[in-house]
């Protein structure tokens, strides 16, 4: 159970939306502070809403029966959405850069991130009120553990802090060395663009075969 939720953070940490907001954040003027005010918005409404769900999912007989219901369902229904998503990210053709002068128009949350640290906290809790796939699956897996709230809660803070590795690894190498990481950013972050949706389609593949095969086990 543990090294499934180990690697269920390690697969969501890869989710589309957080590499995104990496990506943006890594182009403003004062990366740290963005993504220090996101990680805030989002690891406290993470925490929050998951250690809720879970205690309100811990006596339900669809994860405290002898065979329970939430397994097999929870199982392929995320890794099914996991290979859809992979599908859709593959299938859209990549956007090189146009020659023009007219920039594409940046979606909400990207100007949102882009205005300031207020807006990124609140661009954190409004992007991780509701649950993603593989943190959906984790909250089952930590209500069949049956544990109290505060356990609850310190575990979900230990899944969040490895699920948001991607904020707090550039975030913590600015505080700890400025100038060295504005250095490299700027090629860290070409690296993210042009490989960033191959690295996501293989995890979500990855996880997403192993959530199926989970699944089966669990229905037959």
């Amino acid at each position: 159970m543990r090294a499934e939720l180990f690697l269920l953070a390690v697969a969501s940490a890869f989710w589309p939306l957080l590499v995104a907001v990496d990506v943006v954040a890594l182009q403003s003027p004062r990366p740290a502070r963005l993504l220090a005010a996101f990680l805030v918005g989002g690891l406290l409404t993470c925490v929050v809403v998951g250690t809720l769900i879970a205690q309100a999912l811990r006596h339900t007989k669809v994860v405290t029966a002898t065979r329970p219901a939430a397994d097999p369902i929870t199982y392929l229904g995320a890794g099914v959405l996991a290979f859809v998503l992979a599908l859709v990210l593959a299938r859209r053709p990549h956007k090189a850069p146009k020659k023009t002068t007219v920039a594409a128009k940046p979606s909400l949350y990207e100007r949102a991130l882009r205005r300031g640290a207020p807006l990124a906290f609140l661009a954190g809790i409004a992007l991780n009120v509701v649950p993603g796939v593989f943190p959906l699956v984790a909250l089952k897996d930590v209500a069949q553990l049956d544990y109290g709230a505060r356990a609850t809660a310190a575990i979900l803070t230990v899944f969040y802090i490895v699920m948001f590795a991607l904020v707090e690894v550039p975030l913590v190498a600015f505080l700890v060395a400025p100038e060295r990481t504005a250095a490299v950013t700027a090629d860290f972050n070409r690296r993210l663009s042009a490989n960033g949706r191959r690295i996501v389609i293989a995890v979500l593949e990855v996880a997403g075969a192993y959530l199926v095969l989970r699944g089966l086990i669990a229905l037959f």
